[in-house]
């Protein structure tokens, strides 16, 4: 196997040393939006945070880590842009880190950003944006069903005091924002304790889930009291924060990805705290992980990632994987690059068996297009 160029490998290295992991100070999280356009634009290997699902609580058997999985060839058939349906999404596809002017071909001009409003591509194909009221500089939205959004930000309510910017400085909250269908904000609560990290993973109707130093907890949204789903010695890749670099949450089921090594996604039961499975990516030469999303049903798991070529850039690719057995059950080669300018991918499940995925650029000034593609379990 050719070895990845030197220099390109310290690049990417020092692009993941950098990469924010959940907030922490306050100057820390107001840098977390450039940073990761940097990333971006410097490397294709930029590990991108957030994930978003819904939840149940089930029960799984641990299985004995399967071989890695035989990815096949890469298919050459162009995966068609939108997909009609008529019943509503699964998990709504919103395009993480979009900053700038957007569009879908042939469709309106959408403007996106942490300071504007989030954007999310519809089955029909049409792009949307969602006003994020309450929450300035946010950084997590998730969609409701009924219209109305969740969302996570950090605020600064004495931005013009002249003070050090740390997690115990005054003033600052992290504010979780439910806003319903007609636009207006229904709860605004600071969920902020003293000298203690926190992030929204992904919310229902009437409960979000946040990462905290202890593990994950359920915030339920109409009292304000939250319990404990998973304990941080469950998750089993040290730190939350700082050790884990991707995670979503389905089924009763929770997927991380560790920052020490991401090409390892590790899905475990929620109820017992026990593994489900292990997904090792050697055999598709993997090299970093950009996203990882389960199924609605928690029984496949959504990886985007980088492999290694022996190009001077990291193509990626994604694949969809049994956690059953590890087997690919779809995959899709080639995506994230265009014309060797690096693009975000962002991913989301319509129903149990097929994934919709956006590729668009991040800050790249002008009018940027937004391109999707289908993938199906076969």
């Amino acid at each position: 196997m050719e070895r990845i160029p030197q220099d390109l490998a310290e690049m990417v290295r020092a692009a993941a040393r950098s990469a924010p992991g959940y907030p922490g100070d306050l100057a820390d999280v107001h840098r977390r939006a450039g940073r990761r356009r940097n990333r971006q634009a410097a490397v294709s290997a930029a590990a991108v945070l957030v994930v978003l699902a819904g939840g149940g609580a089930g029960v799984a058997a641990w299985r004995a880590p399967a071989a890695p999985p035989e990815l096949p060839a890469a298919t050459a058939e162009p995966a068609p842009t939108v997909d009609p349906v008529a019943t509503p999404p699964a998990q709504a596809l919103i395009l993480d880190d979009a900053a700038g002017r957007y569009h879908v071909p042939g469709g309106a001009e959408v403007e996106i950003g942490r300071d504007r409003q989030a954007g999310e591509l519809r089955p029909d194909g049409v792009l949307v944006g969602h006003p994020v009221v309450g929450a300035p500089n946010w950084t997590k939205v998730v969609p409701l069903p009924d219209g109305g959004i969740v969302a996570f930000s950090s605020y600064d309510t004495k931005s013009a005091v002249d003070r050090s910017d740390r997690p115990d400085a005054a003033g600052l909250e992290y504010r979780l924002v439910v806003t319903g269908p007609d636009g207006r904000a229904r709860i605004q609560r600071d969920i902020r304790r003293r000298n203690e990290q926190v992030t929204l993973l992904t919310a229902d109707a009437t409960t979000a889930y946040l990462w905290r130093p202890a593990g994950l907890f359920a915030h339920d949204l109409a009292t304000g009291t939250e319990r404990t789903v998973v304990k941080e010695p469950m998750i089993n890749l040290g730190k939350v924060f700082g050790g884990l670099r991707h995670s979503d949450l389905s089924a009763g089921r929770l997927a991380m990805a560790s920052t020490d090594d991401e090409c390892l996604p590790l899905v475990i039961d929620v109820a017992t705290g026990r593994p489900v499975s292990r997904i090792p990516l050697g055999k598709s030469d993997c090299f970093a992980v950009n996203r990882i999303r389960l199924s609605p049903d928690g029984t496949m798991l959504a990886v985007a990632y980088q492999y290694k070529s022996t190009g001077r850039t990291l193509p990626a690719a994604v694949a969809l994987i049994r956690l059953s057995d590890g087997a690919v059950m779809a995959r899709r080669d080639r995506i994230g690059m265009v014309d060797g300018v690096s693009l975000a991918v962002s991913l989301a499940w319509q129903d149990d068996h097929t994934l919709r995925g956006a590729e668009y650029p991040v800050a790249a000034g002008g009018v940027s297009e937004v391109n999707g593609f289908i993938l199906t379990a076969r």
